[in-house]
């Protein structure tokens, strides 16, 4: 009966849900923040493997902070910008990086 009631107290103690347990804390925030030294307003694109989605304009010589979805570093670490200059013909792509989770990203944009 001993042995049985010691299994019983080890079984009960495994399987608590812990009121001691601390809340998940939130996934930390992933930015990129976007130096534009160009005259020109500027689109500012994110791409993963098979999405590209807008983050947002950034206007001629400013800065701009910009969240990046979260499911983009999720579905991929590698992730490219892209950038069309409004009034502009080009929107050239950087490199691929690789960015995770509360990562902070700087991506400046020259005179053009």
């Amino acid at each position: 009966m001993r042995d049985a009631l010691l299994a019983l107290a080890l079984l009960t103690a495994g399987c608590s849900h812990g009121a001691n347990r601390a809340p998940p804390q939130p996934q930390a925030q992933t930015t990129v923040r976007v130096r534009n030294q160009s005259s020109l307003d500027m689109d500012v694109f994110v791409l993963n493997s098979s999405q590209r989605t807008r983050l947002g304009i950034v206007r001629g010589v400013s800065t701009q902070v910009f969240p990046i979805p979260a499911e983009f570093v999720r579905i991929s670490p590698q992730l490219r910008f892209e950038l069309h200059a409004i009034g502009g013909g080009r929107n050239p792509r950087t490199e691929a990086i690789t960015v995770f989770p509360g990562d902070h990203v700087e991506l400046v944009i020259p005179p053009l």
